[in-house]
């Protein structure tokens, strides 16, 4: 057990630092195919000041720690592997003007770790026209995983995995009616839950959707429609935390639940008593069970590098740069794009040892992992494994 406090555990000094140093290697003009030093460059365009800052920087502290450890062992084939990032306030626009200036100038071979289904929406035919490949997207949206796109390699379970793994469940436990709430439109999740619940032998009893709605207008909404659980699909943490709140306030004493991205730290941390009773299916293994292998090896190299505290968000950023790595590597010393996809389609359980966090592509299925745990809030704001 942790406190959720441990979310909000970005060492920013650290993360500067990374970020600095990556950001050094970057210049306004074109370059060779080849940097000065004869890096790997990655590209990552992602959002460092919006709403998803809180998602993008310690995914990026986990990859630099295992970048940097592995360029103080040579890199890959002797070239060091350099993650350049670029701030896109998780605006599509600016996503995919970042993204062609890192391609074609700063001649990144592979993108990685972009966060969002918003921004991906931006790029993605871009991607597709250049063959790009793009690895380890930071959501579990659906673009990224249907229909079947060799330039997209996931390691993360999609959302639809963590309902699955999830919404069965509540029915075994006596949760048999749930209401929802999204803050956008919300006809596509209502058309995809509807079918979900049916399947789990739950009432959908309520779905609240809607920005700039009263939140004590939805919480009464809810609460008429008298749920066993409900579900948070807010992208607005500020909206999500003043729900809870207002819920609670109001005498609401049952479940709530959020799939891993929707859970973030600012919404635990700010919530603590009033998350009690709140579930969160996980796409990563508990971050603070070493005996996991994976985990482990990653509290390790976190504490050699000064970070003394973890996340879920750091262990996804350091498992991506690790799987890359090892794709990098077997793509060889003259590495292309090409070779990358090739050798990523031959990663898999039977010749690539990642304990704790199997991980399985080939040539038809470019989704690594279907992991999910699920994780619990008890008072004080504990996360339980």
């Amino acid at each position: 057990m942790q406190k959720c406090a441990q979310y909000r555990n970005c060492h920013i000094g650290v993360i500067v630092i990374f970020l600095l140093g990556a950001l050094a290697c970057f210049h306004a003009n074109a370059i060779d195919e080849r940097s000065p030093d004869n890096a790997i460059i990655l590209g990552q365009s992602t959002d460092l000041s919006g709403i998803y800052a809180q998602i993008s920087r310690p995914f990026i502290l986990g990859a630099n720690v295992y970048f940097a450890h592995l360029n103080t062992r040579g890199g890959i084939h002797g070239r060091p592997v350099r993650l350049l990032t670029m701030d896109d306030k998780n605006d599509p626009e600016l996503a995919l003007k970042n993204t062609q200036i890192l391609v074609n100038e700063q001649k990144a071979l592979t993108l990685f770790g972009y966060v969002s289904v918003k921004t991906a929406t931006g790029v993605l035919p871009f991607i597709t026209e250049q063959r790009i490949p793009y690895f380890a997207p930071v959501t579990g949206a659906r673009l990224l995983y249907a229909p079947f796109n060799r330039h997209i390699f996931t390691i993360r379970a999609s959302y639809l995995d963590e309902y699955r793994h999830l919404l069965p469940r509540f029915a075994q436990i006596g949760l048999k009616r749930m209401a929802i709430f999204n803050d956008a439109a919300g006809l596509p999740h209502r058309a995809l839950m509807q079918g979900l619940t049916s399947e789990a032998n739950i009432q959908l009893v309520s779905f609240e959707s809607g920005l700039g709605i009263d939140v004590g207008k939805i919480a009464d909404n809810l609460l008429q429609s008298k749920p066993d659980v409900i579900m948070l699909m807010s992208i607005s943490h500020d909206i999500s935390s003043a729900l809870v709140k207002s819920l609670r306030s109001k005498g609401y004493l049952g479940y709530f639940y959020c799939a891993s991205l929707v859970c973030s730290p600012m919404l635990t941390n700010e919530l603590e008593n009033a998350a009690v009773g709140m579930l969160i299916t996980q796409i990563a293994p508990f971050p603070w069970k070493a005996t996991v292998p994976i985990v482990g090896e990653y509290q390790k190299a976190m504490t050699k590098a000064g970070v003394k505290k973890f996340d879920y968000l750091s262990l996804e950023g350091y498992i991506a740069a690790k799987v890359l790595s090892e794709g990098l590597l077997r793509a060889g010393p003259h590495a292309t794009r090409e070779k990358l996809i090739a050798a990523l389609e031959n990663l898999n359980g039977k010749n690539y040892k990642n304990d704790g966090y199997p991980i399985n592509f080939s040539s038809t299925n470019h989704q690594g992992s279907t992991y999910v745990d699920l994780t619990t809030v008890g008072k004080a704001g504990v996360i339980a494994n």
